[in-house]
């Protein structure tokens, strides 16, 4: 039994059109989209990047006397990683998509 897909656009494919790609993604549909989500994906990583790297900079500043600024300092290092691997990963599946 065969579901139909129905794509944003409104047109009904079976699994089989879905599999073999015969339908557009909508960043290829709407490149303005594309560029949109590259954009604020970018603004993003470079706000989060700052913050933390800012966050890290004070803690450490203070030569982490406390446990809670031994946490604050992981919790940043670790969305440092995150930024750092999530956000290019993202911008290259969207460049997959189209």
């Amino acid at each position: 039994m065969e579901f139909p897909i129905i794509e944003l656009s409104g047109t009904e494919m079976n699994s089989s059109e879905a599999a073999a790609g015969q339908g557009r993604s909508l960043y290829s549909r709407e490149p303005v989209l594309a560029a949109l989500y590259v954009g604020v994906l970018g603004v993003a990583a470079l706000l989060g990047t700052l913050g933390n790297l800012i966050v890290i900079i004070t803690v450490t500043m203070k030569h982490l006397s406390d446990v809670g600024q031994v946490f604050i300092a992981n919790l940043a290092s670790s969305d440092l990683i995150v930024t750092f691997v999530v956000n290019p990963l993202a911008i290259a599946g969207l460049s997959l998509c189209m």
